[in-house]
């Protein structure tokens, strides 16, 4: 048989090829979603908005660089926004991260996987400001973490801000949703109180076991509540706070930046 002089009508084209994806259970529809679906490549967050000068660095020995828009945040990488500066970073679940002049961040891990429903971002603010608007995913909108030196503040889909000072205390209020804040546990420094070998003195009366609450460990701070953490790791009780108290360029900007976005 001469194969050359077969001839296959467009039309006939199409049904066949429309047979052999039915009968493998896709269909146009499913293959035009399927093509807006990217993995993510690696830990990291999008540059969505860039004013001002603000500098990143790959690694801790590493050269301080420019950080433009479009461009990604790797996990690890540290930034810092100038005098003037302000940042937006799009996590792959189009949550928002902003942050004001003068911050000192460093994004420590941004692992989002939808095969398995899981998501954990985790931000560590040194010094400044910070906004975040957190989308729920997957029925849940935990996964989300923003820790600092005395305080970690664990997301539950939500609306939040957090100022940290030079003497390292922080404030976060809460605009919607609730947050969980807590005290870290880590490893004191060497040269840091309590990271020395110490005597032990003699055999003492030590108080008998107790009950320890979670209110001692942590603190849930509601829509329209503010928190404050002093330097030590003490939280003071939640506080109502008002709009108008609380209103100020930087919020009103992220208020006006999330009307835009309409997130």
């Amino acid at each position: 048989m001469n194969y050359s002089r077969l001839k296959v009508q467009p039309g006939l084209l199409f049904y066949m090829l429309l047979f052999v994806l039915m009968f493998f259970g896709l269909s146009p529809e499913g293959l035009a979603q399927e093509s807006f679906v990217f993995p993510l490549e690696g830990e990291r967050a999008k540059v969505t908005f860039v004013q001002g000068e603000v500098r990143r660095q790959a690694s801790k020995e590493g050269p301080w660089t420019a950080l433009p828009l479009g461009a990604f945040v790797q996990a690890g990488e540290r930034i810092m926004t100038m005098k003037g500066g302000r940042l937006e970073l799009q996590l792959p679940d189009k949550s928002i991260i902003r942050f004001d002049e003068e911050s000192d961040v460093r994004l420590a891990k941004a692992a989002y996987n939808p095969d398995q429903s899981k998501r954990d971002v985790r931000f560590s603010l040194v010094l400044g400001k910070t906004w975040a608007n957190i989308q729920d995913v997957f029925g849940s909108s935990k996964g989300v973490q923003v820790e600092t030196e005395n305080a970690i503040v664990g997301v539950r889909g939500t609306v939040f801000r957090m100022n940290v000072a030079l003497d390292r205390s922080s404030m976060i209020r809460v605009y919607r949703g609730s947050v969980a804040v807590s005290k870290p546990h880590r490893i004191p420094a060497p040269g840091e109180p309590g990271s020395e070998i110490q005597r032990v003195p003699g055999p003492t009366r030590v108080p008998g076991p107790h009950r320890v609450t979670m209110e001692e460990w942590i603190r849930i701070v509601e829509a329209m509540q503010q928190i404050t953490v002093s330097a030590e790791g003490i939280p003071t009780i939640p506080r109502t706070f008002t709009m108008e108290e609380d209103l100020n360029d930087w919020v009103q900007w992220n208020l006006e930046r999330d009307r835009d976005l309409q997130i």
